[in-house]
């Protein structure tokens, strides 16, 4: 009873797919109505039809009904036997042509994939049975049978199999009518292609007019022309459907030696006989377009034809296979003849019209050569000359747009430097480069300017060198166009470049004149770059005469006319003006130790930073040297000026990297005010120098405002210049010597020698006034010389008049340091006086050799190695770190009177005092405390075994003819080898001199 009732089912199933196949309207709505019909009458679990895709072993779903569709839509199967995907059923029904079944899901191994739909469902059997066409198996129809179905017999399965010869039945007839249609919808476009080969008026309207008839009633998916062009290779000039953009892609070739050549269109060609394939993906001959991305399946090419040769193809494409049966060939066929006849028919008249056109346009393009020479002449500037040639060449040849491209230095674009003509706004958005690789740099300007020749496109969409430019080409509507380069001094320098509506527009003679043309705007381009590097030379030289060429700031005379201006200006009744003289302190040193090179890198980086500390409304100008000027036009009290000079001094301050040092200097300032500092511009710098000595002489960086006593003090300083640089030749300067004595015996172990000055009408100069001027003006360094002669002069003397042996200690100033010939200079006041080296003690500053480590570490290893003592003065003061007494060969430490003044109350000083010891007798060199001025203080030293003292305690510097008093021998006292003079008033216990320069 239960095979009974399935047996009616399969009838009733069979029944409704005849009536659905009566009904469908396509193979989608066939498939489809034929699924619903299995479940809905058949009663089958679930129905599914599958069809084989092209070139592939892969199935594609075409339709499916029941409860699962959804899962079935995931599934994958193959024919291929080699994988498990094209082991089942189905691969096996579609290999052999034959009904397979699968009675059993959970154990037939060929059945694996739908083991989900039986855990899901109650699935107990699947049969697939192949779709045939032209009887072979082209698909497969999948019926899923459940458990209240029963087992299938032959009855049931020839049921089956009997819907699916149906269901292929059905598929043909809608085959044969769809290409009844066809046919009927071709012999349609052959009569509107007719209509169009009437109505068209050029080559290129016909192409187009042809490839939009046949696309309205042929069913295909492009249909292209294209033309040869004496190469390889056809030349697409139209294409209409829906794939156009993809056909105008195809690379077609005549020539068989390429692979492309082997296809429909190389074939057709050579041939003259329609080729066509209705299997692209299998035939061999399309074999290059197997990877292509394109929906196409099938394809025709018909040649087009003049006097019995092929001048082009008319290419076919279809997303269908089988598309193309004998019949519609030979349609085809005639359609092909008929635009063959049409294009020879135009060809005719256009080429009567080209020569008129041609005629015509030469005759305006001489116009418009005149017009160009006469804008050349008339133009005002490059950009006038440019715009004026664009619009004279569009006028005379009515361009659809004329443009004028330069390059640009080290850019790979050109520049859009003029266009005019309908479409310039699409001219000036093109992007032009001069760079092989770009896209848009293989086009006609790109070309035209690396071959420095003109570059002639006459049929621009079809022109593989403009693809880059195809939108932009049917937006302006051009067919052809023509670059020519701008050439300067045998290189090009741009383009000039011409678009035409028309087709063949550019003829050799047009590109004749139009070369001329080009020559021309070159010729008018040279004359204003000549013009235009005359003036920037002019204005350059006009430049350098008022700008400091190092800093880029005004000069001095730029300066002073600035500052007279600003003073005509000034308005008294709410303003002031103020002018701030900057100089750095201890630049030379910097410059000296390091380089001018690295000099000059400090002076533009402080320049920098002064421009950009200043307001908007003040300027600062370099004036020589280190020296700077700023203005300030706008200040309405001395305060704002204040503020102002603070913010420089910070800016100074910041450290600078030169080569891996890092270099700090500062600044000082002096401040004038107009108009109560000068009523002039020479007076107010005059002043405001002033005012920055004075700076200077309070300890640098710092500011200073002008005033009465610093020009009174500024005189005293010229004139005491003055007298230094006539004191050695005069016979002014004198030394005294201050002896230092060994804490553990009591002796004298040697002198230091130390500089003083007598001037007749004064009398005796501190150093601290004089010092610093002979360090700022050079005099230091033949005075240093002195020095060290004649203290050497002195040992000497003292040795011979019996003297024990004892160190005499000179100090060396920081520019004495800091010449070429230091050493030599040393060598040969040591050969003249004869003073032994090891009784000689140098004194140096730790600054003094933190400027240049390297420079210095050789100096002192030269002198060190003649037998010189080397001591480091002031220490404490300076860097004092651990690496700096490793790294230079010191014999001594003098520690600075500043940690021994409050021994023992202080007891930071006291911690400083112990640690120096400290740190002495662990290196081995010899602890000297200077500033010992009370028995305290002693004691304190002794305690903590420090080497030597000197100081006010045991002795403030003396005249040389007193030091033998310190000596307990039966003798004279020894005599001076430099003029007497009248006793120091500085050397009371509390005249000491913080610096060594103080003490020279």
């Amino acid at each position: 009873m239960v095979a009974s009732s399935s047996l009616a089912r399969m009838f009733a199933a069979l029944s409704a797919t005849n009536e659905a196949i009566l009904h469908s309207s396509s193979d989608k709505d066939l498939c489809q109505r034929v699924c619903d019909a299995a479940v809905d009458s058949g009663r089958f679990l679930g129905t599914a039809i599958f069809f084989a895709e092209d070139n592939t072993p892969w199935f594609q779903l075409a339709a499916a009904a029941g409860p699962f569709v959804h899962l079935i839509e995931q599934f994958r199967f193959s024919s291929d036997p080699s994988t498990a995907d094209g082991r089942g059923l189905g691969g096996e029904a579609f290999r052999t042509g034959k009904i397979c079944i699968g009675n059993d899901i959970m154990h037939d191994p060929r059945t694996r994939p739908w083991l989900v739909l039986a855990e899901q469902s109650n699935l107990k059997s699947v049969v697939a049975v192949p779709l045939l066409r032209d009887g072979r198996p082209a698909g497969l129809i999948y019926f899923f049978l459940g458990e209240d179905q029963g087992r299938l017999d032959n009855r049931s399965t020839r049921l089956m199999q009997s819907m699916a010869e149906n269901v292929s039945f059905g598929m043909e007839m809608f085959r044969r009518d769809e290409q009844r249609d066809r046919l009927t919808h071709m012999l349609g476009a052959i009569s509107a292609t007719n209509e169009a080969i009437i109505r068209a008026s050029s080559r290129q309207e016909l192409f187009q007019l042809v490839c939009d008839a046949v696309m309205t009633g042929g069913k295909f998916t492009s249909a292209t022309i294209a033309l040869a062009d004496g190469g390889d290779f056809l030349r697409i000039v139209a294409s209409s459907g829906p794939d156009a953009g993809f056909a105008r892609t195809l690379r077609l070739a005549i020539d068989e030696r390429h692979p492309e050549g082997r296809g429909m269109v190389g074939t057709a060609f050579r041939t003259c006989e329609p080729c066509y394939t209705n299997n692209i993906r299998i035939d061999p001959r399309t074999e290059f377009w197997r990877d292509s991305p394109g929906p196409t399946k099938s394809g025709a090419g018909l040649p087009l034809l003049r006097d019995g040769r092929s001048v082009g193809v008319l290419l076919f494409l279809s997303d269908e296979a089988d598309a193309f049966t004998p019949r519609l060939i030979e349609l085809l066929q005639r359609l092909a003849e008929n635009v063959s006849f049409a294009m020879e028919m135009l060809e005719r008249e256009d080429n009567r019209r080209a020569a008129e056109l041609s005629k015509d346009r030469l005759t305006r393009m001489f116009s418009a050569l005149s017009a160009t020479n006469e804008a050349i002449m008339r133009a005002t500037s490059r950009g006038d000359l440019l715009q004026r040639v664009c619009e004279a060449a569009v006028v005379g040849g009515q361009f659809t747009s004329t443009t004028i491209a330069l390059v640009r230095p080290k850019q790979e674009f050109l520049d859009i430097a003029a266009a005019a003509g309908p479409d310039r706004l699409g001219a000036i958005s093109v992007r032009l480069s001069v760079d092989p690789s770009r896209p848009e740099g293989s086009g006609l300007s790109g070309r035209a300017f690396r071959s420095c020749r003109p570059c002639i496109s006459n049929d621009y969409l079809a022109d593989a060198r403009t693809a880059h430019f195809y939108d932009t080409i049917r937006a302006s509507g051009a067919r052809s166009g023509a670059a020519l380069p701008l050439m300067n001094r045998g290189g090009a320098i741009g383009v000039l470049m011409f678009f035409s509506t028309e087709l063949g527009a550019f003829t050799p003679e047009l590109v004749q004149l139009l070369q001329r043309l080009a020559d021309n705007i070159s010729f008018g381009l040279d004359n204003f770059d000549r013009a235009e590097q005359k003036k920037e030379a002019d204005e350059h030289i006009k430049y350098l005469a008022t700008h400091d060429g190092l800093t880029d700031l005004p000069n001095r005379a730029l300066f002073a006319q600035l500052l007279n201006e600003a003073i005509k200006f000034t308005d008294l009744e709410s303003r002031r003006l103020a002018l701030l003289f900057i100089d750095l302190d201890r630049f030379k040193v910097i410059n000296d130790t390091l380089g001018h090179a690295d000099g000059d890198t400090l002076l533009v980086e402080i320049a920098a930073r002064l421009r950009n500390a200043l307001r908007k409304s003040d300027m600062v100008a370099r004036i020589g040297g280190d020296e700077f000027v700023a203005l300030l036009p706008h200040v309405s009290e001395r305060s704002e000026a204040m503020v102002v000079a603070q913010k420089l001094l910070s800016a100074v301050m910041t450290p600078v990297n030169l080569r891996g040092h890092e270099c700090r200097v500062t600044a000082s300032i002096g401040i004038a005010l107009y108009p109560e500092n000068g009523s002039d511009g020479q007076t107010l710098i005059k002043n405001a120098d002033m005012a920055m000595y004075a700076a200077k002489d309070e300890g640098k960086n710092t500011v200073k405002f002008f005033s009465c006593d610093i020009k009174t003090q500024s005189i005293e300083r010229l004139m005491l210049e003055t007298n230094l640089r006539k004191a050695i030749e005069r016979g002014e300067f004198m030394l005294h010597y201050q002896p230092k004595l060994d804490l553990n015996n009591g002796q004298i172990t040697g002198v230091e020698a130390l500089l003083r000055w007598s001037q007749p009408d004064i009398g005796m100069i501190p150093p601290s006034q004089f010092i610093p001027i002979a360090e700022e003006t050079g005099l230091i360094v033949p005075i240093g010389r002195w020095v060290l002669r004649t203290a050497c002069e002195q040992h000497v003397a003292w040795r011979r008049q019996g003297l024990p042996p004892f160190y005499m200690a000179i100090n060396l100033s920081p520019r004495q340091f800091q010449q070429d010939n230091l050493v030599q200079d040393i060598d040969e006041i040591l050969s003249v006086t004869g003073m032994q080296p090891d009784l000689l003690e140098i004194e140096i500053t730790e600054s003094m050799v933190m400027q240049n480590t390297e420079r210095a570490n050789a100096v002192l290893s030269a002198l060190k190695a003649r037998g010189i003592r080397i001591a480091m003065d002031d220490f404490g003061t300076g860097y004092s770190s651990m690496s700096l007494i490793k790294q230079f060969p010191f014999d001594t430490l003098k520690i600075d009177r500043a940690f021994i003044r409050d021994l023992p109350e202080n007891k930071d000083d006291r911690a400083i005092a112990e640690a120096i010891i400290n740190l002495g007798k662990a290196l081995g060199v010899k602890i000297v405390a200077e500033g010992v001025e009370t028995d305290s203080q002693q004691t304190f030293l002794r305690e903590r075994a420090c080497d030597e003292i000197q100081g006010y305690l045991f002795s403030r510097p003396i005249p040389a003819e007193r030091i033998a008093d310190f000596f307990d021998l039966p003798m004279a006292k020894s005599p001076s080898l430099q003029p007497r003079g009248p006793a120091s008033q500085f050397d009371s216990p509390h005249s000491g001199w913080a610096s060594t320069s103080e003490n020279i």
